[in-house]
This record gives structure tokens, C-alpha cells and sequence, in this order.
């Protein structure tokens, strides 16, 4: 399905009345391959699920299954279109210097730029993901994700304060602060966004256990008078959450599995583990 966002039009109105028209096209020409790119490795991954969407600073291929990706393919799928920039951008100028046209050196420049600038750490870049992806092979998805929000929130801060004092020296780079406000944007959503993953890939999860054959566990020690979300927040949507609940003297009380902890806060609400074993003991 494609997509077209409401800024888009007005935006590339916008650029054409200050002069762009050709870098417009090629640059769209790039960006569209970049994600392509991205489509074609996610399917290597069995990653399914494609649409396309038009936004004022490119395009964004939402692969509606990505969530369901171990860290390690999330990685692989992440890097593999701005790495391929790089390529692309050493091979256009290769031809460029052996032709003399002009064009070759355009298409250089663009892949140089449109893949550097996707490896920056922010949220919806690629380095977004990459980074989160590598957080999250040392800590929970929660946990790496609230990070690279903040990060990314920073980032998009600092290209705003960019835009601003540039304007200030009557040298405006309007992309610039368009671009640090998407960050901003997009990084709020993600924190909207990342609840609804954690429990949608709690219903997932038998599923991709059936369909793989196996599943990661974890096994985390947590003291009996944590409450259930709080539980919850730590579990790690890639594997299956088991909890060792501990007493003040770390003797172990109980066994408490994920799907009992979900299954807790529908019927007692956000209850501590102690009163969940309690319950369970009647």
C-alpha cells in the first residue's frame, strides 16, 4: 500500500519555488532504492508485511512484521540500505571520474549523504534501529528503547537549535530544522508506541515459538514486593520471560512465568508479586 502524508506536497511545493527540481527527483530516485533495499533483506528474513509512505524528508517503507525480528536480523536489515549508499556513492564517483558527467557525480553525492545521514543514531533513521538493536543485545527492548528515544529526542533538538541560530545569521538551512523536528516527532511517537509492542509480542509469541520451533528464555531474579507492570516492563519481547521472585533474604519463593503476569493483571489489576502468589496459593 502507498502512502502519501499530508506534509508532503506542500513541502516539495515548497522546494521547487526555492529552486530544487532535479536534485528533488534524483534524491527521491535514491532514497526509494535505499528502501527497497531494506524490503529485500527483511524478506531474506522472512519479515513480511510492505507499505510505502511519501513524507516531507523522504520515504519510509513500515514493514508491518519488523517487530517480530531478533536483534541481530534487525540490525542486518537496518544497515544493509545505508551500507549500500556507500557502495553505490564509490561507484558513482568511480564512473564519474573515468566519464566526466556530471549526472554520476549528483547520484555520488546523494547515496554519500542519504547514507551517512541514515546512520545517525535518531529515531526513524536506520541508526535508530541499528543502535537500539545493539542496546538490545545487552538489555531489555523497554529498556533500549526508552534510551534511544531520549537520544534520539537530543539529536532532534540539536538540529533544531542548528536551524535556529542559522537563522539568526541569515544562513537558513530550512531542511535542517524540518528534519530535527521529524526526529522530535517521530521519537514522541515511538514512546507512545513501544507499550503496545510489548503486548502485542506477548500474543505473538506462541506463534513465532510454533513457527521457529524454539524460543530464547530469560531468566530474571525479582524481589516479592514488585508489582506486575513492573514485571512486565522488564520482560524481553524477543524471548520468554521467566521470574525467579525473591524474598529480603533472596531465598526463592516462587516460579512466576510471563503469561501468568499478563494473565494477573486482568483478573487482580497491578497487584505486588506477593499478593499474586498469595492469590495463587488459595
Amino acid at each position: 500500500m502507498i502512502k502519501i502524508s499530508r506534509y508532503f506536497i506542500p513541502y516539495v511545493v515548497f522546494l521547487i519555488i526555492i529552486g530544487y527540481r532535479e536534485q528533488i527527483l534524483y534524491t527521491f530516485i535514491v532514497v526509494f532504492c535505499h528502501e527497497l533495499i531494506h524490503y529485500i533483506f527483511a524478506r531474506h528474513y522472512n519479515i513480511s508485511g510492505f507499505d510505502i509512505e511519501f513524507i516531507a524528508v523522504g520515504t519510509v517503507i513500515k514493514l508491518k512484521d519488523l517487530d517480530e525480528a531478533t536483534p541481530k536480523e534487525d540490525i542486518a536489515i537496518s544497515s544493509c540500505a545505508p551500507l549500500a549508499n556507500l557502495a553505490f556513492s564509490l561507484i558513482f564517483y568511480t564512473i564519474y571520474a573515468k566519464s566526466g558527467m556530471h549526472i554520476f557525480y549528483t547520484f555520488c553525492y546523494i547515496n554519500l549523504a542519504i547514507g551517512i545521514f541514515n546512520l545517525i543514531p535518531a529515531f526513524p533513521l536506520d541508526g535508530g534501529r541499528i543502535f537500539r538493536s545493539i542496546l538490545n543485545l545487552k538489555t531489555n527492548y523497554r529498556k533500549a528503547n526508552k534510551i534511544m528515544i531520549r537520544v534520539s529526542i537530543i539529536i532532534g533538538v540539536i538540529l533544531m537549535l542548528i536551524y535556529v541560530i542559522s537563522f539568526l545569521k541569515k544562513d537558513s538551512v530550512f531542511n535542517v530544522g524540518i528534519i530535527g523536528l521529524f526526529i522530535v516527532m517521530s521519537s514522541l511517537k515511538e514512546n507512545e508506541r513501544i507499550a503496545y509492542i510489548i503486548m502485542g509480542d506477548i500474543f505473538k509469541k506462541k506463534y513465532k515459538f510454533i513457527k521457529r520451533g524454539y524460543i530464547e528464555n530469560r531468566h530474571l531474579s525479582i524481589h516479592y514486593k514488585q508489582n506486575l507492570l513492573t514485571a512486565m516492563g522488564m520482560f524481553d519481547k524477543n524471548k520468554y520471560n521467566v521470574f525467579m521472585v525473591l524474598n529480603d533474604s533472596m531465598k526463592v519463593m516462587d516460579i512466576v512465568y510471563e503469561e501468568e503476569i499478563v494473565d494477573a493483571l486482568k483478573i487482580y489489576g497491578n497487584i505486588t508479586l506477593e499478593e499474586f502468589l498469595k492469590n495463587n496459593s488459595v
